[in-house]
């Protein structure tokens, strides 16, 4: 408020300061805005481009995954192939009835995705079976053609894609030299199907703008999906060494100014197939949000510039309104003199300084008898004692709020309201500012509500009244024990739609209280919730209460409590509907038989399961809905449940998309004087559970870091086929591995470096072995194998060389080039006396003997099954370091 008494046209250095305070104030405001417009359009930006570059390296990890099962599916048929003919003894492979038939088992196994075929050193195809003989296709320009003629080249080796002919899918060779060349062929080839890998790549392409490319180690394009013309088979390092540079890592995100595609700009994510020397490349535009936030930028640029103009013309319009302050002190003055309230000032001695219109008014005094004047309507005899109470009150600074009589001069009585607070000026008190406002009438109706109360208080019927949203602020005694409330209790944030049905809520709102408003009153039916969640049904009388203007100021509610057998009705009717609602909406699938096994009932859930709804089908037998091959599995559970007893079955559905697993009871359905009426069918789906559970049993037995075995796997696998071995008395080998110079490396170059090379290591691991043969991670470097259904000891033999020679071979891990070498130890075992136990123990033991023999070899044994004693097979001689 202003300081009424201050001479007009002169300004305090205080009001000074607050004049300036909006100008700051919106300074502070400009700079807090601009402050966040500059996060938004920058710092923000660069969040969301980040964001975009980890979703796309994740999309490109798995594009990769994917790309590699294939790339390994392809190594492993290569390596089978070359495995078969070392082992066999024939001199015309093509039409070899074991190996076609082997070929055609990979070829299937790998969903098509592969063809295998077997060249001469000229290039010619032969595919297998040739019945002719004739090779059907010569290749031309694949630099492998040469590389496996020279006698030194080792493993396999990537060629160029190419098409059989312009309309046949995009194909890429992967070539491997047999180590026993047989028939004049030498190279075994097997043919990746492109054009469907790049449909699995395309899976992982978002928006239009999206591609997705394979680069060999050498920087020639060996796949393009959506393709290019003449862009696969080009040497991109060649044309763009920025692009090697990039591309250096085993995975990263580069971004591209000028796509080969349209020349416009990319984010390209790329991850390393490392066995394979291929580099995966997932390249995406512009992402969605990135765009979003364009044009948001301009937009929040835009809205900051706009707020600035108006915050500055704000500033200009508040600079001329500080002259008209001086002005508006005097409207001020004004205002308080039309208030309702009286208004006045004292200081410190309790003289009052100032008083409005409104005070002069209630006290019917003149302005010249403001200082003391209200001590004239007080009798004479007390006037002393009132002027030092309330001198004492302004010296200390004590508030008043307090309710006294006074008489007028004209002999009118009123009753007024007394509130002052002190006033201090610099910590000192300056006597006391306050408002007298005449309360006589608002007296008189307070005293007609007490009056009121207690009626309502005595009557036994509830009474409430509430505000026109609801709001309730009075409940006499016997509402509140209705509705277990204290007699005590405060109504505050206490609705009257709390006591009520929802459907109630709405009948209130749209029909009761416009009728009521309209009318003056309502009578009808409705109900309230006891304590006990219950629904209390009661006579109504809605009365409104509406203020000297017209105005709903309240509205009373009168309601009688009808009789127990109106309650019980229409709980039991409620009932009923609830039993009704559950079982139609239930998720699980409910159905009811009689006796001659015809529907009776089923609920949602069981016709959305077959397609169907119970009108159709009541009164039919179940044979017609679930089928003859269903029905017969379920009949004997219905005929028990027919006899009194409970079944359970399990039911798998193959016929859908998915396969669904549903856990089926079967009950009687028995009336109440127990005779049974009927079977009752209450149905589950399980089918999440169960895959739930078959994961978790794969994570259980499954090494996290290499994805092989781990030993509690490899011990259940291992009794698996030694099972099967027993009974046909297969030979078998059990293999255990040992890494040599591996702590040296983890200690080297960290953790993370140890576990690259011991994935490395498995996946060499599976590479040397066959599909059915099984490999674990035992724990820390220590690895071992199950082999089955072997020929001779010789092939334990040969397959302990090829690991010690694979692992032998360099590492290249993120440019490091790794030596490692391994030990191994073996026992080999006839399946009629085979012992996983006693084998495990001579495993370790032969293991132990190639460790301390120089590492880098292996030692093995065979079990004699009649004497329980081992003879020691041939040793091999160390790996070169």
């Amino acid at each position: 408020m202003p300081n009424l008494l201050a001479p007009h046209g002169k300004a305090t250095l205080r009001e000074r300061l607050l004049d300036l305070g909006p100008i700051a104030a919106l300074g502070l405001v400009l700079a807090m805005l601009w402050a966040f417009v500059s996060w938004f359009a920058w710092t923000y930006r660069d969040e969301l481009r980040r964001e975009h570059e980890r979703d796309l390296s994740s999309l490109a990890n798995a594009a990769a995954s994917q790309t590699e099962e294939v790339l390994r599916d392809a190594e492993i048929s290569l390596r089978t192939v070359d495995l078969w003919l070392r082992t066999r003894d024939t001199a015309h492979p093509l039409n070899d009835a074991s190996l076609v038939q082997m070929v055609e088992t990979l070829h299937t196994s790998t969903r098509t995705m592969i063809e295998i075929v077997l060249a001469d050193p000229a290039g010619w195809l032969y595919r297998i079976p040739s019945p002719s003989g004739q090779a059907f296709h010569q290749l031309k320009g694949q630099p492998f053609v040469a590389n496996l003629a020279q006698p030194d080249t080792n493993g396999f080796q990537l060629g160029r894609a190419f098409r059989f002919s312009p309309d046949s899918p995009l194909r890429l060779p992967m070539a491997m030299r047999l180590g026993t060349p047989r028939g004049g062929i030498s190279t075994v080839i097997v043919l990746v199907n492109l054009d469907r890998l790049q449909q699995l790549q395309s899976l992982y392409l978002r928006g239009t703008e999206g591609s997705v490319a394979m680069f060999s180690r050498e920087g020639e394009v060996l796949s393009r999906a959506p393709e290019l013309p003449g862009f696969v088979g080009q040497q991109v390092y060649e044309t763009r060494p920025d692009l090697r540079r990039a591309l250096m890592p085993q995975s990263g995100v580069f971004h591209v100014q000028d796509s080969p595609a349209d020349g416009q700009p990319r984010t390209a994510a790329f991850e390393t197939i490392t066995d394979f020397g291929v580099k995966m490349i997932l390249a995406e535009g512009e992402s969605k949000a990135l765009g979003q936030h364009r044009t948001q930028r301009l937009v929040v640029l835009a809205l900051a510039a706009i707020l600035s103009m108006a915050a500055m013309l704000t500033t200009m319009v508040l600079v001329r309104q500080h002259r008209t302050l001086r002005e508006r002190d005097a409207e001020l003055l004004a205002t308080s003199d039309a208030s309702p309230l009286g208004l006045f000032r004292a200081d410190a001695s309790g003289k009052l300084l100032w008083a409005n219109e409104t005070y002069l008014r209630l006290h019917g005094l003149a302005a010249d008898e403001v200082a003391w004047g209200w001590l004239l309507l007080m009798p004479e005899g007390g006037r002393a004692n009132a002027k030092a109470r309330w001198q004492a009150a302004c010296a200390e600074g004590k508030p008043i709020d307090m309710v006294r009589n006074i008489s007028r001069r004209d002999g009118t009585e009123l009753l007024v309201a007394l509130r002052t607070a002190p006033l201090r000026i610099n910590g000192k008190i300056a006597g006391q500012a306050g408002t007298v406002s005449d309360i006589t009438a608002q007296a008189a109706h307070e005293r007609a509500q007490r009056m009121l109360h207690a009626i309502f208080d005595m009557t036994p019927d509830y009474i409430g009244q509430m505000k026109l949203n609801g709001d309730l602020f009075y409940l006499n005694p016997a509402a509140r024990r209705r509705i277990g409330l204290a007699p005590d209790a405060s109504l505050a944030g206490m609705n009257y739609t709390r006591f009520t049905a929802h459907e109630r809520q709405e009948v209130f709102r749209q029909e009761i209280l416009p009728a009521a408003i309209a009318q003056g009153h309502w009578t009808g039916r409705t109900s309230l919730y006891a304590p006990d969640g219950t629904e209390v049904p009661v006579d109504s009388t809605a009365l409104v209460h509406r203020n000297d203007r017209g105005d709903v100021e309240a509205i009373s509610m009168v309601l009688r409590d009808l009789t127990s057998e109106t309650l019980a009705q229409r709980e039991r009717l409620r009932s009923e509907a609830i039993l009704r609602a559950v079982a139609q909406t239930a998720p699980v699938l409910i159905a009811v038989l009689d006796t001659e096994q015809r529907y009776i009932y089923f609920n949602q859930s069981y016709g959305q399961h077959f397609g169907t709804t119970i009108e159709a089908w009541r009164g039919r037998h179940i044979r017609e809905l679930i089928g003859e091959e269903q029905y017969e599995l379920s009949r004997p559970a219905i005929e028990a449940a027919l006899r009194g007893q409970h079944k359970d079955l399990e039911k798998a559905y193959s016929d859908r998309p998915e396969l669904m697993i549903l856990d089926v009871r079967y009950s009687p359905l028995r009336l109440d004087d127990g005779e049974i009426a009927g079977a009752i069918c209450i149905a589950r789906d399980v089918t999440a559970a169960r895959a739930e559970e078959a994961r978790l049993r794969h994570a259980s037995q499954t090494d996290a870091l290499t994805q092989l075995l781990n030993r509690a796997g490899f011990a259940l696998a291992a009794d698996e086929k030694l099972a099967i071995a027993r009974q046909h008395n297969h030979l078998m080998a059990l293999l255990y591995l040992d890494l040599d110079r591996f702590k040296p490396i983890n200690d080297q170059y960290g953790h993370p470096m140890g576990d690259a090379l011991l994935r490395a290591v498995a996946g060499r691991i599976r590479h040397a072995l066959r599909p059915n043969d099984l490999a674990a991670r035992l724990g820390g470097d220590e690895f071992a194998v199950l082999l089955t259904m072997l020929h001779g000891p010789e092939d334990a033999e040969m397959v302990a060389t090829k690991l010690v020679q694979a692992i032998a071979s360099p590492f290249m891990i993120e440019q490091h080039d790794l030596h490692i070498g391994c030990s191994v130890g073996f026992c080999v075992a006839w399946g009629g006396q085979a012992d996983l136990e006693r084998m495990v123990a001579e495993a370790d033991a032969k293991l132990y003997e190639a460790k301390r023999g120089g590492r880098g070899t292996w030692r093995g044994s065979q079990l004699d099954g009649t004497s329980g004693k081992d003879a020691p097979l041939n040793e091999t001689p160390a790996a070169p370091a």
